[in-house]
């Protein structure tokens, strides 16, 4: 897998006005900054929008404080192939309930243009997102 692009919309300490992290042309990179600036959110924006998972307790913790919904966006390479995807969850509109979260896989044509390949469940498309990838 070959990172691609990032985007973020109100993740973790990342509220919505995140500029679009794009890997184009990096070989090698360092992330470095003072503690608490957001490095290792990245890293769990990556992990969550791929396999769910973050070092968060649950998925309402990741939504930046004071907001309803979170959105990470990425898309990545495999095989010379380009894949979106994109993982979203709301918090419950009442406290008794639980939140919404959702899961959309889509591939690029030779244009460019993106079409969804995802399963009718967030459990399927998951499945599809480790079967490209291998892991």
């Amino acid at each position: 897998m070959i990172p691609v692009k990032l985007e973020l919309k109100n993740f973790m300490p990342y509220r919505d006005n995140v500029p679009t992290l794009h890997f184009n042309e990096i070989h090698t990179a360092s992330i470095w900054g003072a503690n608490g600036n957001g490095k290792s959110s990245l890293m769990d924006a990556i992990t969550w929008a791929i396999w769910g998972k973050t070092r968060a307790k649950s998925d309402d913790d990741i939504i930046h404080l004071g907001q309803n919904e979170t959105t990470v966006e990425f898309d990545f390479l495999v095989s010379n192939t380009l894949y979106r995807v994109i993982r979203k969850h709301a918090l419950p509109k009442r406290k008794s309930a639980s939140g919404q979260s959702s899961l959309d896989l889509l591939v690029s044509d030779d244009e460019g243009n993106f079409r969804a390949i995802s399963g009718n469940t967030i459990p399927q498309t998951q499945q599809q997102i480790i079967d490209i990838l291998h892991m």
